[in-house]
């Protein structure tokens, strides 16, 4: 991933810092508890996945930033380039699944709980304008 001065790592329009540390101490969380149960690869794996969702989610503040700026958007190449990022996310997921055979589902579940994590952060405070209204 190219670095540019144009688009930062992480912009106040992206999903809240408080979800990269949140998502870091559950992997935390998740590998002593897998270790304390015999499966560490399980939990190296559950961190392999919310890295994963983190990256996505920097490289999707990104891309929207990139495109943002250009003016006047367009939207088929916005959408390519979303489609090849989630592209690139799911191969990287479905080898660790095909080569760590059952233990790769944890990278399934670190995906899936970083995703869940950013969007109750940034629909939570949504909800809470929408009740004051």
């Amino acid at each position: 991933m190219k670095s540019s001065a144009s688009a930062p790592l992480m912009v106040p329009v992206g999903t809240p810092p408080r979800v990269f540390v949140i998502g870091a101490v559950l992997g935390g969380v998740g590998l002593l508890i897998a270790s304390l149960l015999g499966h560490v690869v399980v939990g190296l794996l559950l961190l392999v996945g919310l890295a994963l969702g983190a990256a996505n989610n920097i490289m999707t503040v990104r891309s929207i930033l990139k495109f943002t700026a250009a003016g006047d958007p367009d939207r088929k190449k916005f959408a390519k380039a979303s489609l090849a990022r989630l592209a690139y996310v799911s191969l990287i997921a479905v080898v660790f699944l095909i080569v760590f055979r059952r233990d790769g589902i944890a990278v399934l579940a670190g995906l899936a709980v970083f995703h869940l994590l950013a969007a109750l952060a940034t629909s939570v405070p949504a909800l809470k304008e929408f009740r004051k209204a």
